[in-house]
């Protein structure tokens, strides 16, 4: 069978991410020939050994102020990153880019950017760092209120947000981590509440109870799509077997 290049070129990069050549350290100890190999390390399976060269290249060229391919870069990390290989040491490494680039690249960077740190734990001082600078970006903003676990210095920076009201478009959100460390919290939008509890990192079983003690007649509709996007299919059931059909109609 003759393929065209373009068929090649898939097939190629599928079997490299299946079947990956081993890459030598000395391509990955280069600026330049990573460029040169970067489809190759694109297609590769993922390994940690290759994350760490790639992030120490881009730290190295950050912290000489020197120029690089940083949307190509920031590509390869995300294509390399995998949740096994993160330890306290490259959680570091990936925050001092995500701090260092934040602000001085474009939307698209950006997202990028607030992926490679998304849903990974960050040292107290990083996340002091995310605090301090929370209104620069809504990239930061979004690693605080989507933080994997509970922190306290998390929900001390909500508590403020909630009493001066600067970002009640995230108001679900800020109630779900207050609720992490105070199930008794409550707030006059009971539809918020119940996405808060949505958000919040409670067992499901709290989440349960919590979603039926606030449940109203207004927020009802909002409470089914909840259920439905946690599969707590047990609560649809006991709602509608609860129910009194002859009021209803």
């Amino acid at each position: 069978m003759k393929l065209t290049i373009e068929q090649f070129i898939l097939l190629e990069n599928y079997y490299l991410r299946h079947f990956p050549p081993h890459i030598p350290d000395e391509i990955l100890q280069d600026y330049k020939t990573i460029l040169e190999y970067k489809d190759i390390i694109k297609y590769t399976k993922p390994e940690k050994r290759i994350l760490n060269y790639l992030l120490d290249t881009a730290i190295k060229k950050i912290n000489n102020n020197q120029r690089f391919q940083r949307i190509t870069f920031i590509k390869l990390i995300r294509w390399q990153w995998e949740k096994a290989f993160i330890d306290n040491v490259i959680s570091d490494k990936l925050f001092f880019i995500f701090k260092s680039l934040i602000t001085e690249v474009n939307e698209t960077i950006s997202w990028s950017l607030s992926v490679i740190i998304k849903d990974i734990e960050l040292s107290q001082n990083n996340i002091e760092w995310l605090i301090d600078n929370y209104a620069i970006s809504e990239h930061i903003r979004n690693r605080l209120l989507r933080y994997p676990k509970p922190n306290k210095a998390i929900t001390i920076w909500c508590k403020e947000r909630l009493q001066r009201k600067d970002l009640d478009e995230r108001l679900s959100e800020l109630i779900g981590l207050s609720l992490n460390f105070n199930i008794k919290f409550t707030h006059k939008d009971k539809t918020s509440l119940i996405w808060g509890i949505y958000y919040s990192k409670l067992s499901d079983n709290l989440k349960k109870e919590l979603l039926l003690k606030h449940l109203t007649t207004d927020n009802f509709e909002e409470l089914i799509k909840i259920c439905e996007r946690s599969n707590f299919i047990d609560i649809i059931s006991q709602l509608y077997n609860d129910l009194d059909i002859s009021s209803t109609l």
